[in-house]
């Protein structure tokens, strides 16, 4: 769905997350907002799972955190790839 799903990594969030919010902004067409950087201070309820990570600013510690399931997710990759929804990345 080529323009229609933004592709958004984790780490690129973590390293620039003005750049990324910016982008993720412009690509709903919504108006920039300086507090979309301060989420973390927000005081709206959140109810969802996250609720508790919601009023954390950014972190790095879950960067590369998938690799502890790299194996189990070997089937998976193959399927994506086979299918066509994921490129050969080795």
């Amino acid at each position: 769905m080529p323009g229609l799903i933004l592709d958004v990594a984790y780490e690129n969030v973590v390293a620039d997350p003005e750049q990324q919010a910016r982008r993720l902004i412009a690509h709903c067409s919504l108006e920039w907002e300086p507090d979309c950087l301060e989420f973390h201070k927000s005081k709206v309820a959140s109810t969802t799972a996250s609720a508790v990570q919601v009023r954390q600013p950014l972190y790095s510690t879950s960067i590369q955190k998938w690799r502890h399931y790299e194996n189990q997710l070997i089937p998976l990759k193959t399927r994506l790839t086979e299918a066509g929804l994921l490129g050969d990345t080795g």
